[in-house]
C-alpha cells in the first residue's frame, strides 16, 4: 500500500489517530529522559571517588553549650573525643574536620597563584580545618611534599601550610611542582592524591586542607574514622555512647558511612529516575493496549475490504503487511512527535536538576523499541483480520 493510501486510511479515523500519537510521543518522551536520567545517575554513582567509601565513618555533631563551642574547651573535648575512639577495635585512624567530603557544598573559599591570578584563580574550593590523621583518616596517598604533623593556629603570625589534591596544584601551577610554592592563602606544603570533596565546587575533585585546631564550631563539626572492613557496623554502633561517655552536651546529627553520603547526593535524581521509569513502563503498557484496540476494531471495520480483497487475489501476506504498515507509519509520526516532546522535557527537567543533553541515538533507539513493542501488540490482531475467508467477510455484500 503506498504512502498516500496509508494516510487516507488515518485519516479516516482522526480523533483515534490524534490520541494514539500523543500516547506514543508522551511515551518516547517519558522514555527517553527516564533512561537518560537513569544512565546518568548510575555513572555518578560509579564515579570515582579516592576513597574508601563503605569504610569511612563520619559523625556529625555539635556541642550544645556555647562554652563547648570554642577554645580552648572545644580543643580539649575534639583530643578527648579522638583519643576515646582510637580504642574502639577495629580503628585504623581518626581525625576531626570542620566538613567532610562528599557532600553537596559547605565552606569553601577561591584560591589561586599570586603572580597570575588573572589564569589560575579557582573561584570555588572546600577549605578544610583538620588534625594531622585527616589524610590516615581518609587514606589520601602522598604524591609531594611532606604532611603538616602539628596544627598551626590559622590566626597566628605564621602561616598555617596547605595541602592540596593533585588536579588543583596541576590547575594553580602547571607543569612545575606545587610544593613550596605560595598560593594567595598559605604556601603548599604537600600534594594529595584527588578525592570527592564538594558537588558545588569548580571541580569536585579539587580540595585544599590545612592543619589547624578548629576556632569555633557553631554550625557543627565531623569526625572521619577509617575502619577495617569487618569492624565499620560494629563501630558505627558503639560511638553514639561512647561520644556522649565522654561529654553529654553534644548533639550527634548522624553516623554515615561515606559510600551511604554519596548516595544521598544522587537521591533526588534516583528517586526521579525511577517514577519516571515506572512512569514509561506503564505509559509503553498503555500504548501497547491502545495500539491492539485500534488494530482489532480497525481490522472488524475493514473485514468485508480484506475479504474483497482476497478474493481479487491478494495474499494474506500482502493484507498482514498492509494492516502492520498502518501501525507503523502512526509510530513512526509519533515517534517524530515524541522526540520535540522529549527535547522540551529534557529543558525543562534540566532547570530543575543537573542533566545532560540528548543524545542523537537515545530517541532512536526508544523509537526502534516502540516500534518493536507496537508490532508485537498488533501482530495477533492483524493474524486474526487475515485468517477470514473471502467468502464469510463478503457473505452480506
Amino acid at each position: 500500500m503506498s504512502l498516500h493510501l496509508l494516510l487516507k486510511s488515518l485519516l479516516r479515523r482522526k480523533v483515534v489517530t490524534l490520541l494514539l500519537l500523543v500516547q506514543l510521543a508522551l511515551t518516547l518522551a517519558l522514555l527517553v529522559n527516564s533512561l537518560l536520567l537513569a544512565g546518568q545517575t548510575r555513572d555518578k554513582l560509579n564515579e570515582p571517588t579516592g576513597l574508601d567509601l563503605p569504610h569511612i565513618l563520619q559523625v556529625q555533631l555539635k556541642p550544645t553549650t556555647t562554652d563547648l563551642r570554642a577554645q580552648p574547651l572545644l580543643g580539649d573535648l575534639l583530643e578527648r573525643q579522638l583519643a576515646a575512639v582510637r580504642t574502639l577495635p577495629g580503628v585504623k585512624a581518626v581525625a576531626y574536620a570542620n566538613q567532610g567530603p562528599v557532600r553537596q557544598g559547605g565552606n569553601q573559599g577561591n584560591l589561586y597563584d599570586p603572580n597570575d591570578e588573572a589564569r589560575t584563580n579557582v573561584p570555588s574550593i572546600p577549605a578544610y580545618i583538620v588534625s594531622p590523621d585527616f589524610f590516615a583518616a581518609l587514606g589520601l596517598k602522598l604524591l609531594e611534599g611532606q604532611l603538616p604533623q602539628t596544627a598551626v593556629p590559622l590566626d597566628g603570625e605564621v602561616r598555617s601550610p596547605m595541602v592540596l589534591t593533585r588536579s588543583l596544584a596541576e590547575k594553580i601551577f602547571p607543569n612545575r611542582s606545587a610544593v613550596g610554592l605560595d598560593t594567595s592563602y598559605a604556601p603548599v606544603a604537600a600534594v594529595v592524591e584527588d578525592f570527592f570533596g564538594h558537588l558545588m565546587a569548580t571541580e569536585i575533585m579539587y580540595n585544599r586542607i590545612q592543619v589547624a585546631p578548629l576556632l569555633g564550631v557553631d554550625w557543627g563539626y565531623a569526625l572521619l574514622i577509617n575502619t577495617e572492613p569487618s569492624a565499620t557496623e560494629n563501630i558505627r554502633q558503639q560511638l553514639p555512647d561512647l561520644l556522649r561517655q565522654i561529654d553529654p552536651n553534644i548533639e550527634i546529627f548522624y553516623i554515615r558511612t561515606l559510600k551511604e553520603q554519596h548516595q544521598r547526593l544522587y537521591s533526588n535524581e534516583f528517586g526521579l529516575a525511577t517514577l519516571l521509569g515506572i512512569l514509561s513502563g506503564l505509559m509503553l503498557l498503555v500504548a501497547m493496549v491502545s495500539s491492539y484496540s485500534n488494530a482489532h476494531f480497525h481490522a472488524l471495520k475493514q473485514q468485508q475490504e480484506i475479504g474483497i480483497k482476497r478474493a481479487l487475489g491478494a495474499s494474506k501476506q500482502l493484507i498482514f503487511l498492509e494492516l502492520l504498515s498502518e501501525n507503523w507509519l502512526t509510530t513512526a509520526l509519533g515517534a517524530l512527535l515524541g522526540v520535540a516532546a522529549a527535547l522540551a522535557l529534557n529543558k525543562m527537567l534540566a532547570s530543575v536538576i543537573s542533566l545532560n543533553a540528548l543524545s542523537w541515538w537515545l530517541p532512536l533507539l526508544v523509537s526502534l523499541v516502540l516500534l518493536v513493542c507496537v508490532t508485537v501488540a498488533t501482530w495477533y490482531p492483524a493474524r486474526i483480520a487475515t485468517s477470514v475467508s473471502p467468502a464469510t467477510a463478503t457473505k452480506t455484500l
